[in-house]
């Protein structure tokens, strides 16, 4: 008996799997919702990363179709062709259903499936591009003619009428009875239709579902916390923001004693912009170590080299050498575009430089960072009655004051500030002020 039950279930399961590769199961459909971050995000490289894992998913799971749900304002011109590419190219079929509007970089995103279905009260168009670094206000003649081309291809290539989609990036083109010269093209969806810029009007995923004629199990994907993460942190706002951050906190950790706040936040600034870079997958770790290098050559000159030489300009070189092999991944469009842009960000360097080495030395929040450490509790006092017999000593630098450093005076090292001005090691300053348990130098003058 206890044969025969054995044999029976090894049948079945035999025949199951012989059922399982001849009635194989239904391929899914996958939809995935390309929209902006709620009051932040646009079409960026956090959403690049997103549809290229989707596209990879779809493909490994032999996908029917992909639906791509699109509402966008737009975003940046170098990420939408990235993922205009990865759409056009997929070798899967793909479908834009455009939920309420398809602005500017989204009309590419949309133009780029095989098929555009839009709900009745949807619309698409106004896709003429910025010039200038990150989207700036005033179009750029050469990159509107540059994308004019690109969409009047990719409208041909999907059998839509291209003048009709030229008219969206380019405020020159000029259609009878429907735009005039000097304006931008915006099709709502009635109108979308009776053009042939779309294949159907649907009200939600299910009516698109039946317009397509397929059927089986829907999976829905979402970015994930890192695609989300990289999608904010490569934001063109933000991006400006991180890097003023970093080169502000690490300037001034080095122009005081210590670690503290400052270098926290500079750090953590510096790690956001590049993994933000490296989670979207456009850069690895190295250009990273490389500024982290060029930091270090910099702080090293500052620091411990008298003069600014051959240190010095191999750390701006290698900060700037940095900056342009994360950005060379996102110039697609016109790659020279990152060593301008990289010079634009050093130029902010170079800026939070000035200002915090010519307008910050006097502030009394200044000298407070170039202090080590408060005076505990009840030892104010006597803090400051022993440093009052400083007063009129002279001592020599031990380290550049710039304007806080240190200066040993009869042996004993002490932490002291200037009134600003920089004083180089082995000089000899005298103690000119003592306010509370501040030590105030000023150089003396050699004969």
């Amino acid at each position: 008996m206890g044969r025969k039950w054995f044999l029976g279930l090894l049948a079945s399961f035999f025949l199951f799997m012989m059922s399982y590769a001849v009635f194989p199961a239904e391929r899914p459909i996958f939809w995935v919702p390309l929209k902006d971050i709620p009051d932040f995000g646009a079409v960026e490289w956090g959403l690049a990363s997103f549809v290229r894992r989707a596209l990879e998913e779809a493909v490994a799971q032999n996908a029917q179709v992909v639906i791509f749900e699109i509402d966008t304002f737009g975003g940046r011109v170098d990420a939408m062709l990235f993922i205009k590419d990865l759409i056009f190219r997929a070798p899967v079929e793909t479908v834009a259903f455009v939920n309420s509007k398809a602005w500017s970089a989204g009309v590419f995103l949309a133009l780029s499936c095989e098929k555009i279905f839009m709900v009745p009260d949807g619309s698409m168009g106004a896709s003429e591009p910025r010039g200038g670094m990150d989207d700036a206000e005033k179009p750029d003649p050469k990159v509107v003619s540059a994308i004019r081309a690109q969409i009047e291809a990719l409208a041909k290539e999907r059998g839509r009428d291209p003048l009709l989609f030229a008219g969206m990036v380019d405020r020159d083109v000029e259609i009878p009875n429907l735009k005039e010269k000097g304006s931008l093209l915006t099709l709502p969806a009635y109108l979308a239709l009776e053009r042939g810029a779309i294949d159907g009007i649907a009200q939600d995923q299910k009516e698109v579902l039946v317009r397509l004629g397929v059927q089986g199990p829907v999976v829905t994907l979402t970015p994930s916390w890192s695609e989300t993460l990289a999608r904010i942190l490569t934001h063109p706002v933000i991006v400006p923001l991180l890097l003023l951050l970093s080169f502000g906190g690490i300037f001034l950790e080095i122009m005081t004693p210590g670690f503290g706040v400052p270098g926290v936040v500079g750090v953590a600034s510096l790690l956001l912009f590049f993994g933000g870079r490296y989670m979207a997958g456009l850069a690895g770790w190295e250009p990273l170590l490389l500024f982290l290098l060029g930091v270090f050559l910099l702080a090293l000159e500052l620091l411990v080299i008298p003069g600014f030489g051959v240190t010095g300009f191999t750390g701006i070189g290698a900060l700037l050498l940095s900056l342009y092999l994360v950005l060379r991944t996102t110039r697609v469009l016109f790659p020279g575009e990152a060593f301008r842009e990289a010079l634009f960000y050093m130029a902010i360097f170079g800026g939070v430089f000035l200002f915090l080495l010519f307008f910050l030395p006097s502030n009394p929040i200044w000298q407070k960072l170039g202090l080590r450490e408060k005076s505990p509790v009840g030892e104010e006092d006597r803090v400051t009655s022993s440093l009052r017999m400083l007063l009129g000593k002279k001592g020599i630098a031990k380290t550049i004051l710039r304007p806080a450093g240190i200066v040993e005076i009869e042996g004993r090292p002490y932490d002291v500030v200037t009134r600003g001005e920089f004083v180089e090691a082995g000089k000899i300053v005298v103690v000119d002020e003592i306010q509370g348990n501040k030590i105030i130098v000023r150089l003396v003058e050699e004969d």
